[in-house]
């Protein structure tokens, strides 16, 4: 499973361009963290969409010490299932629906940074 958490609608957003380039995607979902949202309500949102999986748990979200992030490591430390990596970008998620491990996502999307 996978979940896609970051300000406003941007896993939203990222999953929708992923789907326009890969195709409908399964088990990926999206938290989106609003202004009227507190670290506790995302941390809900994490649990509301795991909580009958026993598989393993990737949340990504936009960027480190944001509150996205700060709640998926709460999340983290309550479940053994979970990893958790900030930076979430197009270049990594189409990296996973593609098949590519987790490590070499990460991989690509460093390699997809370049200055033009």
């Amino acid at each position: 499973m996978i979940i896609l958490s970051g300000h406003n609608k941007y896993g939203k957003n990222l999953l929708d361009s992923a789907e326009m380039i890969g195709g409908k995607q399964k088990n990926i979902y999206t938290v989106d963290f609003t202004e009227d949202m507190s670290v506790k309500d995302i941390y809900n949102s994490y649990e509301n969409i795991a909580r009958d999986t026993n598989e393993d748990i990737l949340i990504l979200s936009d960027i480190p010490g944001g509150s996205p992030a700060n709640a998926a490591l709460l999340y983290k430390n309550q479940h053994k299932q979970v990893r958790v990596f900030t930076g979430l970008n197009l270049t990594m998620l189409l990296s996973l629906i593609m098949g590519e491990s987790v490590s070499s996502s990460i991989e690509s999307a460093i390699n997809s940074i370049k200055e033009l």
